[in-house]
């Protein structure tokens, strides 16, 4: 990855994915429909990337005080 805010942003994207029901090849490619019927699934599947409470821009840290949340970064 180019920088630590993609690098983040994919692995969100891949946890997203996995508890949404869909595959998740080894090389990181999402296929497949939300499954409900998994026992993974979740009601609170989609993420939301501005709950984190770290979080990169770029390469630099930033701290995101205000999200500490229940159940985050799940909504």
């Amino acid at each position: 990855m180019a920088n630590k805010q993609l690098k983040q942003e994919a692995k969100l994207a891949i946890a997203e994915a996995k508890r949404q029901g869909k595959v998740v090849a080894v090389d990181g490619t999402i296929t497949g429909a939300v499954d409900p019927t998994k026992p993974y699934y979740r009601a609170l599947n989609t993420l939301d990337i501005n709950l984190l409470p770290t979080k990169y821009n770029v390469n630099l840290v930033v701290d995101n005080v205000g999200a500490l949340q229940p159940g985050r970064p799940w909504t």
